[in-house]
């Protein structure tokens, strides 16, 4: 077998693993976050609490793999995004960890369309691993001082946006969750990227709610999920630079 052919059929695979595995955990996560709510509420109710469904790993794997045209789809990204990496960047460990970044965004981002839910085991992992590989030179991406900087930065500018607007209208304007995923996109970014990804995810965002209107003038507008256009702006950020 042509050993430079070998790089290439092991990010198909890989690919391929990462997007059947996104598929799963889009279904398990918030159900995992929805079941725990509803016991805890459950608890201090004093109720017998019972799970939604599907519960658990292997229910949520099968009810995932039932979606078969969705699954597929997942596969194929993978696939192709892991390929177009190996392609583009060469088949290295620091390309691996990218292929990790944008797997983790891109599910988080899919979760958060779907359900307005940011799972933080999805963003905290992702957001401490951007810190921990500034602590290796070959795969240091910023260095650990601006992978800090870049964190707080994230995550301070959304809490900052988020406490004038509570204070202004009385309720909160932006989740947590997209408090942390801007954080951990700061962990491997900088913090100069904080600011800007966070401008072209609220234009791109604007856009799509005017056209969305112009659309549909009697429809109503209800809260939309900011994380993945907050995902889609790191990507493209990234690929910019």
């Amino acid at each position: 077998m042509n050993t430079e052919l070998l790089p290439s059929m092991w990010a198909l695979g890989l690919g391929a693993l990462a997007g059947w595995l996104s598929c799963v955990l889009v279904v398990l996560l918030p159900q995992n976050i929805l079941n725990e709510e509803a016991q805890w509420l459950a608890e201090i109710q004093g109720k017998e609490w019972q799970a939604t469904q599907p519960h658990g790993l292997r229910a949520c794997a099968a009810h995932a793999m039932n979606q078969r045209v969705q699954c597929l789809l997942w596969v194929l990204v993978g696939s192709g995004l892991a390929w177009a990496l190996v392609y583009a960047l060469g088949a290295s460990w620091r390309t691996a960890l990218w292929g990790v970044w944008l797997w983790t965004l891109l599910t988080a981002a899919a979760i958060d369309t779907q359900t307005q839910l940011l799972p933080d085991l999805l963003t905290q992992p992702l957001l401490w691993l951007g810190l921990l590989i500034q602590t290796v030179h070959s795969l240091s991406t910023i260095g650990l001082e601006n992978a800090l900087w870049g964190a707080v930065s994230g995550y301070l500018i959304l809490w900052v946006m988020d406490q004038l607007y509570l204070r202004w209208r009385g309720v909160s304007g932006v989740g947590q969750g997209d408090m942390k995923l801007l954080a951990a996109i700061g962990a491997w970014l900088g913090p100069q990227a904080a600011p800007n990804v966070l401008l072209i995810a609220a234009l791109a965002s604007l856009v799509n709610q005017g056209a969305l209107r112009l659309l549909k003038p009697q429809a109503s507008t209800p809260e939309f999920a900011f994380g993945p256009w907050i995902a889609l702006a790191a990507i493209g950020y990234w690929l910019w630079h």
